[in-house]
């Protein structure tokens, strides 16, 4: 079997939904509105249904009620990059953007347009496209979105706000949507209100087995430049508490600070279940199809790393599941492997539209 009859037997059987069957596209006038929720440096581990430690509700309400993809991983563990590489349907070797730069992405799709990102195929297929949050690629009107601004304040209240805005103005008009929110949480600096801070503290942590105080000699295990003993993120802050700046750390200060990083994802649980309230109150869930994952995963001191960036599992696996109305089977788990890249073949064909060439999922 060639690798492309490999992705679609396997990767598109999970991913694009067909699930053993393919799905059915709903008629033109009532076509399966699309919204993607993607967090920021939200590891495996942290959502509830993967781990009982972490308080996710909704997350897992809507998990739940849809298809959990067991076994998802992004292209690349760094945020610019990955995001390139989710709107474009190629890894980041062939967009240009491979680093933090989005010089790579603003050269192929902005200037060039060797690649469009799905905004710009749904817009012509009738859909109102709407972006708030961190982009980390410029402004999304200029890569397809019809609204939207990147929102650099990390406290992400103003985005769920733009995203609240647009989906009731969906409910009113029935205009068909695909909105995609990028939330600027859990990334640090971690900012959870008390409220939330306080279901954490007399909560059980478990910190995994391969966690270290510092990451074996060798530059492949270094996160900074040469030369730098750069291993975790140089400020690790909560509200909870305020661990020391840089490496090595205690068993009791990543305790500390994952308190403070779960909490901050509870409070995101939250608002997301907020915008689950606009859709249900206005009938238009069961047709919104909700894909969820991260842009890369968080190491939390596993291997002695903090931050993400190097190709350990702990940062390219990421939480991902897919709520929608319009699947023929619910409520499962599938252990098939699945790419950040088929992201968007599977937002196109949810959408009844054809596929680019150029896609590698």
């Amino acid at each position: 079997m060639d690798r492309r009859n490999f992705i679609q037997h396997s990767t598109l059987g999970a991913m694009a939904l067909s699930l053993g069957h393919r799905v059915s596209h709903a008629k033109d006038t009532n076509k399966p509105n699309i919204l993607v929720i993607l967090t920021d440096d939200q590891a495996f581990r942290a959502i509830g249904y993967n781990n009982p430690e972490v308080l996710t509700p909704n997350m897992d309400r809507l998990a739940g009620e849809g298809v959990i993809f067991e076994n998802a991983y992004i292209s690349t563990p760094i945020c610019a990059a990955s995001r390139a590489s989710l709107l474009t349907g190629v890894y980041p070797q062939q967009n240009g953007s491979v680093g933090l730069s989005a010089e790579g992405f603003k050269k192929t799709v902005i200037e060039e347009g060797k690649y469009r990102t799905p905004a710009q195929f749904l817009d012509a297929q009738g859909y109102k496209t709407g972006f708030a949050g961190k982009s980390h690629l410029g402004d999304p009107k200029a890569y397809g979105f019809q609204e939207g601004e990147e929102i650099k304040e990390r406290n992400d209240d103003p985005s769920f706000e733009r995203a609240g805005v647009f989906l009731r103005e969906r409910v009113e008009d029935g205009e068909p949507f695909f909105f995609w929110l990028a939330t600027h949480q859990p990334h640090i600096p971690l900012q959870p209100e008390s409220k939330w801070t306080g279901l954490y503290r007399d909560r059980e942590i478990t910190i995994d087995p391969n966690f270290q105080e510092s990451p074996p000699e060798g530059s492949l295990f270094n996160q900074g430049l040469p030369g730098e003993s750069y291993y975790r993120d140089s400020k690790l802050k909560s509200n909870y508490g305020e661990t020391s700046a840089g490496p090595p750390r205690s068993r009791e200060e990543i305790e500390t600070f994952i308190r403070g990083y779960y909490a901050t994802i509870t409070r995101l649980d939250h608002q997301i279940g907020e915008l689950v309230k606009i859709l249900e109150a206005g009938g238009k869930l069961e047709n919104t199809a909700i894909l969820f994952l991260s842009d890369n995963g968080y190491l939390l001191g596993n291997h002695g790393l903090g931050n993400k960036i190097t190709m350990h599992e702990e940062s390219v696996r990421v939480p991902m599941f897919l709520r929608w109305g319009g699947l023929p089977n619910k409520g499962i788990r599938t252990d098939e492997l699945v790419s950040s890249v088929d992201l968007y073949p599977t937002v196109m064909d949810i959408a009844g539209a054809e596929n680019p060439e150029w896609l590698e999922g």
